[in-house]
């Protein structure tokens, strides 16, 4: 990418600062933003590009983020049918206007560089494409791109400079680890992303929603110790899986949770236990009580590029601090008691849905991760939630209390406080992610309908899962995801 002028013109996503180094889902969005979606070649080369490991990045090393952003006004987004004579064309009476973080480049040149040979049709397709891009990240980034297959270099030698050394350009490579000192995340293709784009613009929603990250790191950076994790609120997870052709709507996730949790407490009293001194099993707490309660989760197939959000099974957390009887008590009950949990009654069914036991590894169900526990106990600094999370308080009109909320929301679930928050007013983060109706928020009728988000959070050290937001927690809404390896599930 040649920049017609000295400067980079993109935001990162907290818009807080200019993106960098660039990340090559810009690179990627902006060859679809000029391909023909009816021509199968063309998509077919972007398919193609989207399989592919992520790129090489090679940026100037004399940048730095410029002093003041470029402002401009912008035409509004909505047409006004019987403006008055006060409206001014392209802005609103008393609006402000918009504002880009900037990079200033010692030389407007950046680099991505795929490590694949790609087929002589492809590579001249992406070259057609390239050509036809105007611009790179804001409309006014005017760039000339060129696609090409250059050989590959050879290994250097004993006293050689290393890549990028000497050349006035920084390297930043894929890094094998996701997190520690020096790794960014940065947006980048994979397989279905092409799909997943022409899906939200269909539906009107933004591209950047769509990305995934992965982790870089500028080549010759001193290595740095992995930060161990952080332990989360739950010891231990039983999971178990709905039969492989059944489903259900993810409407009906607090239906399920609750009747799971029902199905619970009456096997342990017909084992005879004393359920209602089991208050982490029931979650009646007294006033002022502080112990951790077993959350009943269902889970959704999500973050796949096939994923329909649906839930797939159900499990049982038990958090740490749980009284050591009652903890025998649960896992009896669940796995060996009459056979274990088998069977699970579900409102809307006229028969129990019958549950399979999936242990940690079990290749039960071997294309669907969704019911694996691993996929959502791993150790992740990021997450997202798969199902939406119920806010534990009505937000304010300052939207910004909806983030600092959540953050308090990741304390009462037993989490460190976080370092990032997002919110989505609509969509999700993650493929397959659903919004939900309020009915489906309220576990009784009359009962406050609180307002529900996804949202992304990112702590200062990787958290072990699972991890569940807000009001509802201890019924599935809220479930989150681990963003660090979802993609590779």
């Amino acid at each position: 990418m040649h920049f017609l002028e000295s400067a980079y013109q993109a935001s990162s996503v907290d818009r807080e600062s200019a993106e960098w180094p660039p990340h090559p889902a810009r690179i990627f969005c902006s060859l679809v933003s000029v391909a023909d979606p009816e021509d199968p070649v063309q998509e077919a080369a972007l398919q193609w590009l989207e399989r592919q490991e992520p790129p090489v990045v090679r940026v100037p090393v004399l940048s730095a983020e410029a002093e003041s952003p470029r402002v401009a006004w912008v035409p509004v987004n909505a047409a006004v049918s019987r403006p008055g004579h006060a409206v001014l064309p392209g802005r609103t009476n008393g609006g402000k206007p918009k504002t880009w973080p900037q990079r200033t480049l010692g030389e407007p040149l950046v680099e991505f560089e795929w490590e694949a040979q790609p087929p002589l049709g492809v590579l001249a397709v992406l070259a057609v494409l390239a050509k036809a891009v105007p611009y790179v990240g804001r409309a006014s980034g005017h760039a000339l791109v060129h696609a090409a297959a250059v050989p590959t270099a050879p290994s250097p030698a004993a006293g050689d400079p290393e890549p990028g050394e000497d050349s006035g350009q920084e390297v930043w490579e894929p890094a094998p680890e996701q997190r520690g000192a020096g790794v960014r995340q940065l947006r980048a293709p994979y397989g279905g992303y092409l799909a997943r784009l022409r899906e939200a613009f269909e539906q009107g929603q933004p591209a950047w929603q769509q990305a995934q990250s992965f982790p870089y790191r500028l080549h010759g950076a001193p290595e740095t110790p992995v930060v161990e994790a952080v332990a989360g609120p739950y010891e231990d997870v039983v999971v178990f899986a709905f039969p492989p052709s059944f489903s259900l709507d993810a409407a009906l996730t607090m239906a399920v949770t609750g009747s799971l949790r029902s199905k619970v407490m009456g096997m342990l009293e017909e084992a005879g236990h004393d359920v209602e001194a089991m208050v982490a099993v029931h979650g009646h707490k007294a006033p002022g009580e502080s112990a951790r309660l077993c959350a009943y989760l269902a889970l959704p197939f999500v973050g796949h590029r096939h994923a329909d959000g649906r839930l797939r099974g159900v499990a049982v957390a038990l958090p740490h601090g749980l009284d050591p009887g009652h903890r025998r008590a649960m896992l009896a009950m669940l796995l060996r008691q009459g056979g274990g949990l088998r069977r699970l009654a579900v409102p809307t069914l006229s028969r129990p849905v019958p549950l399979t036991y999936v242990s940690a590894g079990s290749p039960v169900v071997e294309t669907l991760k969704s019911v694996r526990p691993e996929r959502w106990t791993q150790a992740s600094a990021r997450w997202t939630t798969a199902l939406p999370m119920v806010l534990d308080r009505f937000p304010k009109r300052n939207s910004r209390l909806i983030e600092e909320s959540v953050a308090v929301s990741c304390q009462l679930a037993g989490l460190p406080q976080p370092v990032e928050v997002e919110v989505l007013a609509h969509g999700a983060y993650v493929p397959g992610a659903r919004e939900l109706p309020v009915s489906a928020l309220r576990r009784k009728a009359g009962e406050r309908p609180l307002p529900a988000r996804h949202v992304r959070v990112r702590f200062d050290r990787p958290v072990q899962g699972p991890v569940v937001l807000g009001s509802k927690k201890n019924f599935g809404l809220g479930l989150c995801l681990p963003i660090d390896g979802w993609r590779n599930a």
